[in-house]
C-alpha cells in the first residue's frame, strides 16, 4: 500500500509543478498521427481511447518486443506462457487465459492492416516499425475481426517515391552475450513510380536460467526477420505497397518454475508408513511438499534463475507474411483493398513440470495458413457526411498435433498422503506414455461493415457505425490417443472410448469412490445418490480407450451470425477540448476446445459459445498551456457475457463460457512539456471487475464430477485494481555537437489473480502481488540526427515477478509459473543516411 501511495503522489506532485512552471518557452508536444479509424488523423481529433506511439517515442522507451507495450499504455497487460514470442494481451480486464494456440485473442494484433490471427505470431513484426496503436474497448464496426478488447495496429515503415536514398543501421550489445541489429536501405528504383525498402533485424541472446542439470541456459533468444516493401504509383489515381516479411525464431524455450503443494503434512502416520516401506518413494530433498512424484524445488538450494531441466527444447516459430494495398484516389472517394496471406507454424519442447523428472512434458506442434481480404471506399457527402463501408472476408486452416507425455517417472506412493483423493490412480501412471492430439479446425468469416460521420456542426459530430458478421468453424479433425512414449500406438480415446466416462482412466474404486470411503458410500445409498451406472463403474476399472485407430471423432461446425457496432458523439467547446461519449458491442467468435479430453463429446460440450461485450465509456481529449499539456482521460463500463477461458482440471482441459462478468474502470494519460528540456508523461488505470456469474469444477474433489464451486463475486483474470506508468525525458547536455538525452520510465501493476479462482480452493498463490519495473536510456543524438549512441537498462531494480500461473495440484501436485526477464543492460549505437 506504501508503494502505491508513493507512485500515485509522485504523479500528482509533477503534475502540480508542471501547472505552476513559469519556464521559458518550450516546445510543444508532438502530434502523434494515427490510422485507428480507416483515416489519417491526430489522436487528439480521435474520440476513442487510444495510444500512438511514434518512431521517435517507440525509441527513446527502448521499444523491442511485445511485452514492452504494455509500460506505457494505461489498463493493459502482457503475459508470457512460453516467453516473448507468444505474449497475452489484457486491456482494460479482458484478456485470453487460453494457452491453447488455435484460440483467437480478444485483443486483435494487425500488421499493416492485416489481421494476425494466431497468436503464436504476435511477437514476431514488431522490428522497422514506423507507428504503434493501441485502441481501447470493443471492435465491433471498422476491424477485419471483430474483438471484445481492443486492437493492436503495427505500423511499418514505407518508403516514400522520390525522396532520396536512405540507409539507417542500428547495433547493439548487451549482458546474457546478446547482439542485436537492425538494418534498413530505401530508395527510388523508377522515378515518379516506384520505391524500395529492405529491412533486416536478429536478436540473439543467451539464456537467462541456469540449468543445474548442465547444458546450455534456458530462455535463449534467436530471432531474425527481414521485409521487403514496394512503394508502386501505378497512374496518377491507383497507388499499391506491397509488403512481404519473413521472420524466424529459433532457440530454447523458458523453463517453468515447479512450486510442490502436496502437503506431507496432511497424514504424517501414513508418509512415515511409505517411506519405511521404501515402495514408489524417492529419496530427495523436501520442505514439506513435493510434487506427485516427489520433487521439491524450494529445497533443492537453487536461485531463482537457476533451474533442474531435463526437457525444455528448441522454440520454433516460422512466420511468412504477404501484405498487398492498393488505393485508387479518386476526387470524390477513395477504394482501398488490403489483401494478405500468411503461411505460420510454431513447435516447442517444454518442460512443464520444471524439474529433473518425467512428471508433465509437452511437445506443441501448429500450423497455420490464413488469407484475408479488406474492400472499403471511403467518402464525404455534402461536406458533413464521412462514410466509410466495406466487405470483409478471412479464411484460416490450422493443424495442431500435441503431445503430452505423463508420468515417465513413476508416481511417489506418498501421494495418496499429500492428495487422497488421486490413491486409486497410481496403477494406472505406471508407464502411461503419452497422449497424441490431432486437430484440425477451418475458421471462415464474412462480414459487411459501415460507419459514418455526420459533422453536425463546427464543434459537434456523430459518429454511427454497423456490421454483420458471419462466422463459420468447421472441426473436420480430432483424435487423442494414447501411445508409449517411443510412439508406439495403445489406444485411441477420441473416436473409441465408449465407457460414458469423459477421464483418462476409471481409477480402483467401490461405486466411483476412490479411496473409498465407507461413511460417504452409506450415505449416499441411502440418500439414492449411488446408481447402477456407479456400482458398474467398480467393474469397468482400467483405460477408458478403444483400440488405437486414426479415425477421426464426427466433426462439428458452428454458424453464428452478429450484429454488432457503435454510435458515438463528441463535442469540442473550444480549439483545444473534445468531451465525447460512445456505447459500442463486440464479439469473440465462437471456438472448439483444442484441450485434451477423453470421449467424444456433444457440440455444447466441445464448443465454446462467442463471448460479447457491450462497453459505455465517456472521455476528454484535452491541449492546453499553449499545448505544452495534454490530459486524455476516460471513464468506461463493461457488460461482459459469456467470456471464454480455459479451465485446467487434473489433466483435462475445458474451454468454457462464464455467466456473466463487469468491469469499472477509469484511466488518464497526461503529458507536460515543462521545459524545452524536461517533458514528462503519466499514466494511470483503475479497474473494479466482477464475475457476476461463473461456476467451475471443485478440483479437490476428483471423486465427483459435478461438484461445482461458485465463484461469483471474483474478480476478472489479469485486472489488477491500479496500474500506472511514469516516464521522464530530460535533456541534460548539449553543445554544438549534439545533445545528451536521458530517459527513466517505469510502470507499476496492482496485485492480479491468473485464475477465475482467485483464492478459493488451492488457488491462493496463482497471482502476481504488486510491483514495479524500472528502465532507464542515455542517449547522445548529434547535431544533424545522423548517429546515436544509447546506453540503455530494463529492469534496473531486478524485480521478480510472475508473469503467468496455472493451478497444475489436481493432476501433478504443483503449481506452474512463468518468471518476467531479469534486469537487461546495454549499449546501442545507430547511424542514418
Amino acid at each position: 500500500m506504501e508503494s502505491r501511495k508513493l507512485l500515485l503522489g509522485s504523479g500528482i506532485s509533477i503534475g502540480l509543478l508542471s501547472f505552476g512552471s513559469t519556464a521559458v518557452a518550450a516546445p510543444m508536444l508532438e502530434e502523434v498521427i494515427v490510422t485507428a479509424q480507416k483515416k489519417s488523423e491526430s489522436t487528439q481529433d480521435t474520440p476513442i481511447a487510444i495510444t500512438g506511439m511514434s518512431e521517435n517515442q517507440l525509441e527513446k522507451f527502448g521499444f523491442s518486443s511485445a511485452n514492452d507495450i504494455s509500460a506505457q499504455v494505461p489498463n493493459m497487460q502482457v503475459s508470457g506462457p512460453y516467453g516473448e514470442v507468444q505474449p497475452i494481451f489484457s486491456v482494460r480486464g479482458v484478456s485470453m487465459s487460453d494457452y491453447s494456440s488455435n484460440q483467437a485473442s480478444p485483443i486483435g494484433v494487425y500488421n499493416d492492416e492485416a489481421y494476425m490471427g494466431a497468436v503464436y505470431t504476435h511477437g514476431m513484426s514488431f522490428f522497422d516499425v514506423a507507428r504503434l496503436e493501441v485502441l481501447r474497448g470493443p471492435q465491433g464496426t471498422l476491424y477485419g475481426k471483430n474483438t471484445t478488447g481492443g486492437a493492436i495496429n503495427i505500423v511499418t515503415k514505407t518508403p516514400q517515391i522520390d525522396d532520396g536514398l536512405h540507409f539507417d543501421a542500428k547495433q547493439g550489445v548487451g549482458n546474457y552475450s546478446s547482439h542485436k541489429g537492425d538494418y534498413g536501405v530505401e530508395g527510388t528504383l523508377v522515378e515518379n513510380t516506384l520505391a524500395a525498402r529492405i529491412a533486416y533485424s536478429y536478436s540473439r541472446r543467451d539464456g537467462y536460467y541456469k540449468n543445474a542439470l548442465g547444458g546450455p541456459d534456458l530462455s535463449q533468444q534467436d530471432f531474425q526477420g527481414a521485409r521487403l516493401v514496394l512503394n508502386y504509383d501505378m497512374t496518377d489515381h491507383i497507388n499499391m505497397v506491397f509488403k512481404y516479411t519473413k521472420a524466424r525464431n529459433d532457440a530454447l524455450g523458458s523453463p517453468s518454475r515447479n512450486e510442490p503443494r502436496g502437503r506431507l503434512a496432511n497424514n504424517p502416520a501414513l508418509v512415515t508408513a511409505l517411506e519405511t516401506s521404501g515402495v514408489g518413494v524417492y529419496d530427495q530433498p523436501n520442505n514439506g511438499y513435493i510434487d506427485n512424484t516427489g520433487y521439491s524445488r524450494p529445497a533443492r538450494g537453487l536461485d531463482y534463475y537457476e533451474v533442474e531441466d531435463n526437457y525444455t527444447g528448441a522454440l520454433v516459430v516460422n512466420l511468412d507474411q504477404y501484405v498487398h494495398k492498393i488505393d485508387y484516389i479518386h476526387d470524390a472517394f477513395t477504394v482501398t483493398s488490403v489483401t494478405s496471406y500468411t503461411d505460420n507454424d510454431y513447435a516447442q519442447q517444454q518442460n512443464v513440470d520444471g524439474s529433473p523428472d518425467g512428471l508433465l512434458e509437452i511437445d506443441w506442434a501448429v500450423a497455420t495458413q490464413a488469407f484475408s481480404q479488406d474492400l472499403r471506399i471511403s467518402t464525404t457527402f455534402k461536406e458533413d457526411f464521412d462514410l466509410i463501408a466495406g466487405a470483409y472476408y478471412q479464411f484460416e486452416d490450422q493443424q495442431l498435433n500435441n503431445v503430452y507425455r505423463l508420468y515417465e517417472t513413476s508416481p511417489d506412493t506418498r501421494v495418496a498422503a499429500t492428495f487422497p483423493g488421486v490413491g486409486g490412480y497410481y496403477p494406472y501412471l505406471l508407464d502411461f506414455g503419452a497422449l497424441d492430439q490431432k486437430m484440425e479446425t477451418e475458421k471462415e468469416s464474412f462480414a459487411l461493415y459501415s460507419q459514418m460521420r455526420w459533422n453536425v456542426t463546427a464543434d459537434f459530430g456523430i459518429d454511427f457505425g454497423v456490421r454483420y458478421t458471419d462466422d463459420k468453424i468447421d472441426l473436420p479433425y480430432l483424435n487423442i490417443s494414447r501411445v508409449g512414449y517411443d510412439g508406439s500406438p495403445r489406444g485411441t480415446y477420441v473416436p473409441g472410448n465408449n465407457t460414458g466416462v469423459d477421464n483418462i482412466f476409471i481409477p480402483a474404486n467401490v461405486a466411483g469412490q476412490s479411496p473409498f470411503e465407507p461413511g460417504v458410500l452409506i450415505q449416499e445409498l441411502l440418500a439414492g445418490k449411488i446408481s447402477m451406472n456407479d456400482l458398474l463403474l467398480t467393474a469397468q476399472t482400467g483405460y477408458t480407450h478403444g483400440p488405437y485407430t486414426e479415425d477421426s471423432a464426427t466433426p462439428l461446425s458452428a454458424h453464428e451470425k452478429e450484429w454488432t457496432g457503435k454510435i458515438g458523439m463528441d463535442y469540442r467547446l473550444n480549439d483545444s477540448l473534445m468531451v465525447y461519449g460512445s456505447y459500442s458491442k463486440g464479439f469473440r467468435a465462437g471456438n472448439f476446445n483444442a484441450g485434451v479430453y477423453y470421449e467424444e463429446r456433444e457440440f455444447e460440450d466441445a464448443y465454446a459459445a462467442p463471448e460479447f461485450l457491450d462497453a459505455y465509456e465517456i472521455g476528454i481529449k484535452a491541449d492546453f498551456w499553449d499545448r505544452r499539456a495534454r490530459i486524455n482521460s476516460a471513464f468506461f463500463y463493461y457488460d461482459y457475457t459469456n467470456q471464454q477461458f480455459i479451465n485446467v482440471v487434473g489433466v483435462s482441459n475445458f474451454l468454457e463460457n462464464a455467466g456473466g462478468s463487469k468491469i469499472i474502470g477509469f484511466e488518464s494519460e497526461m503529458f507536460f512539456a515543462i521545459t524545452e528540456a524536461l517533458t514528462v508523461q503519466l499514466g494511470m488505470g483503475i479497474l473494479e471487475t466482477e464475475y457476476t456469474e461463473l461456476e467451475l469444477s471443485n478440483v479437490q474433489t476428483v471423486n465427483d464430477d459435478d461438484d461445482v464451486v461458485d465463484l461469483s463475486g471474483n474478480e476478472l483474470i489479469s485486472a489488477p485494481k491500479i496500474s500506472a506508468n511514469v516516464s521522464i525525458d530530460w535533456e541534460i547536455f548539449s553543445n554544438n555537437a549534439g545533445y545528451l538525452s536521458m530517459n527513466l520510465n517505469g510502470n507499476y501493476q496492482d496485485d492480479q489473480w491468473y485464475s477465475a479462482y482467485n483464492d478459493k480452493i488451492g488457488y491462493e498463490n496463482i497471482k502476481q502481488d504488486a510491483y514495479a519495473i524500472y528502465n532507464a536510456r542515455f542517449t547522445w543524438f548529434s547535431s544533424n540526427d545522423d548517429y546515436t549512441i544509447a546506453i540503455w537498462g530494463k529492469n534496473i531494480t531486478e524485480t521478480k515477478y510472475d508473469s503467468y500461473a496455472i493451478n497444475l495440484q489436481a493432476g501433478f501436485g504443483f503449481d506452474y509459473y512463468q518468471q518476467g526477464a531479469p534486469a537487461t543492460y546495454g549499449l546501442e549505437m545507430t547511424y542514418r543516411y
